[in-house]
């Protein structure tokens, strides 16, 4: 039965976005004004949430969640690859941004504030863990608001970082980080420099993406 769900949700990714998305409010996903889903993606969670002018690329892969939530203007590229053992949530807050090539895994929830950027290519976020104390570790990642993520990075179970943190390309998260506008970086990820909120990276009202409509105003 699920091999034969997932041959039709195959065959549906090769429809239009504005057929997709019709079909997707049919079986009761709220989507707002102004999405596009590309082609060749592949959206397999229970409940699906998207705000108004949020894009999904073509080539996602979004497996077994049983939530996937993006909030205003926020965008995912293609070649992302999200899965969960159904019982896991993807929320990515207002005007956040997932670049390419990154992996997701969620049986616990991973949360993206809003604002955040998850750039470069090929980092890695996971809920679930194996350790020689415990055979089924799942705790949730949460990234907060105007953070950036560097290339490479490595988030392990129960790890995040707060506002206004960046994060260096190839560091590995092994806690949550709660002091917020902090540059971390290394392996493990330690704390290299305290940043400002008046630094210009933060100092807009929201962050600016080429999908957003000429009057768009942050959501």
């Amino acid at each position: 039965m699920r091999a034969l769900r997932f041959l039709m949700m195959m065959l549906e990714a090769l429809l239009p976005s504005t057929l997709r998305i019709w079909l997707l409010r049919r079986r009761g996903a709220t989507i707002g004004a102004g999405c596009h889903i590309g082609a060749f993606t592949i959206l397999d969670a229970s409940n699906i949430h998207l705000g108004d002018c949020v894009q999904i690329a073509s080539f996602n892969l979004v497996h077994r969640l049983s939530r996937l939530d993006m909030g205003n203007g926020s965008r995912m590229n293609g070649f992302n690859w999200i899965t969960g053992a159904g019982t896991g949530r993807l929320e990515v807050g207002k005007n956040s941004a997932i670049t390419r090539f990154h992996f997701f895994e969620a049986s616990g929830d991973i949360t993206i504030g809003e604002n955040s950027i998850i750039a470069g290519r090929d980092s890695h976020f996971f809920t679930h863990g194996i350790s020689a104390t415990n055979l089924d570790d799942v705790r949730s990642i949460r990234i907060g608001s105007w953070c950036y993520i560097g290339s490479s990075s490595r988030f392990v179970p129960g790890s995040g970082v707060s506002k206004g943190t960046f994060v260096g390309m190839g560091s590995v998260v092994t806690k949550p980080f709660t002091e917020e506008f902090l540059l971390i970086a290394g392996n493990p990820a330690q704390m290299k420099k305290q940043l400002s909120s008046t630094d210009v990276y933060f100092d807009r009202a929201f962050l600016p993406h080429d999908h957003h409509p000429t009057n768009y105003r942050g959501g």
